[in-house]
C-alpha cells in the first residue's frame, strides 16, 4: 500500500529529536512529506492523491488532521479512494482517542501498516472569513462563541508547556469577557440565546471527557451542547459536569442533534468560530453532515 505522511518537520526541542528519529525508521515504509507552513498540509495531501498514494497519514493533533483532510477532499477521488491514518502527535489527539488509535508511536504505526478501516461520518461549516463564506469539513469537533474565543487566545508557547491547561486558563481568562450571543436553528427547534456551542463527530471533546454521551461517528448527525448564558460563579459546576460526563444534565443546556444546524449572530456582533481546535472565522455559520463521508484507520474490533 502507498502510505504519504505528512508531518511538521519543524518542531524544536527533545520530543521532536525524537520524533525525526522514529520518522527515520520507517521512511521505507511511506513517503515523507515535510510541511512548510500553515496551511500547506492541505496542498501536500492534494497533491499526494493526485500522485496516487493510497494511505494519506496524518501525523500530528487534531489541527494537522483538519488540514490533512480537507486537502484530500478537495481532490475529487480523495473521500472515495484514500484511507485516512493519524499518527497522534499534538497536545490532545481527540480523534485519536475517539478511534481507540494508541498515543503511543510504535503502536500507532502498527495500526496504520494493518490498514483495518471503517467509513465515518464527515460534518461540514460554512462560516465567514473577511466577509467571505468559506466551508470546510471538521473530523472530530467545532465550535462558536465563548469555545472559540478561548482557542483564539491560546498562545502556541503555552500550549506546548501545558498542554490542554492552556486551553483551560484561556477560557477562565474569556469567562471575563461580554460574551455576545448568537441563536441555534435546527428543524426540530430554535434556541435563541446562546453564548457557547460545542461541535462533535464523537463522544470526546478537548480530551478524555465523555462530553456527547449519544454521539455515533456513523449516524448521520452531529451532536452539540448548547449553553444559553455561561456565568462564571458557575464554573465549578460546569466542571464537575464535564468530569462526571453529566453535562447535558445542567440547567441552561441543551443536547442536540441534526444533520444541519444554522447559527445566527445577534446585532451583528462578531462571534468567533474554531474548527478541531483552531480558531478560523466567524458567524453566521452553517452545519451539515455528510454520511460515512470518510474512510479512516483504526484498530480492529
Amino acid at each position: 500500500m502507498r502510505i504519504g505522511l505528512i508531518f511538521n518537520p519543524t518542531a524544536q526541542g527533545d520530543k521532536a529529536r525524537r520524533l525525526r528519529k522514529k520518522l527515520e525508521e520507517i521512511r521505507d515504509e511511506c513517503a515523507l512529506l515535510p510541511t512548510e507552513g500553515p496551511g500547506h498540509a492541505e496542498d501536500l495531501a492534494e497533491q499526494a492523491v493526485e500522485d496516487g498514494v493510497e494511505m494519506l497519514v496524518a501525523a500530528g493533533g487534531d489541527g494537522t488532521v483538519h488540514e490533512v483532510v480537507n486537502g484530500m477532499v478537495r481532490h475529487p477521488e480523495g473521500k472515495s479512494r484514500i484511507k485516512l491514518g493519524v499518527l497522534p502527535l499534538g497536545t490532545v489527539n481527540v480523534l485519536a482517542r475517539e478511534l481507540k488509535v494508541p498515543l503511543e508511536f510504535e503502536s500507532a504505526w502498527r495500526v496504520i501498516r494493518r490498514g483495518h478501516s471503517q467509513r465515518i461520518d464527515l460534518p461540514w461549516m460554512e462560516f465567514q472569513i473577511d466577509g467571505k463564506i468559506v466551508k470546510r469539513c471538521f473530523p472530530a469537533l467545532a465550535g462558536a462563541g465563548m469555545d472559540a474565543r478561548a482557542c483564539e487566545q491560546v498562545k502556541w508557547e503555552t500550549k506546548k508547556r501545558s498542554g490542554q491547561i492552556a486551553y483551560l486558563l484561556a477560557g477562565l481568562q474569556t469567562l471575563k469577557e461580554d460574551l455576545p450571543t448568537f441563536t441555534v436553528k435546527t428543524p426540530e427547534r430554535t434556541i435563541e440565546l446562546a453564548d457557547l456551542i460545542m461541535f462533535g463527530n464523537g463522544h470526546m471533546y478537548g480530551g478524555p471527557f465523555d462530553i456527547f454521551p449519544h454521539a455515533n461517528l456513523q449516524d448521520g448527525k452531529v451532536d452539540a451542547i448548547v449553553v444559553e448564558r455561561v456565568t462564571g460563579w458557575r464554573f465549578p459546576e460546569y466542571t464537575q459536569a464535564v468530569l462526571t460526563g453529566n453535562l447535558p444534565g445542567v440547567e441552561g443546556i441543551h443536547y442536540l442533534q441534526s444533520d444541519q444546524m444554522e447559527l445566527i449572530p445577534h446585532g451583528g456582533m462578531r462571534v468567533p468560530v474554531q474548527l478541531d481546535g483552531d480558531a478560523m472565522g466567524q458567524l453566521p455559520a452553517k452545519v451539515s453532515v455528510q454520511p460515512l463521508g470518510l474512510k479512516i484507520v483504526l484498530p480492529e474490533g
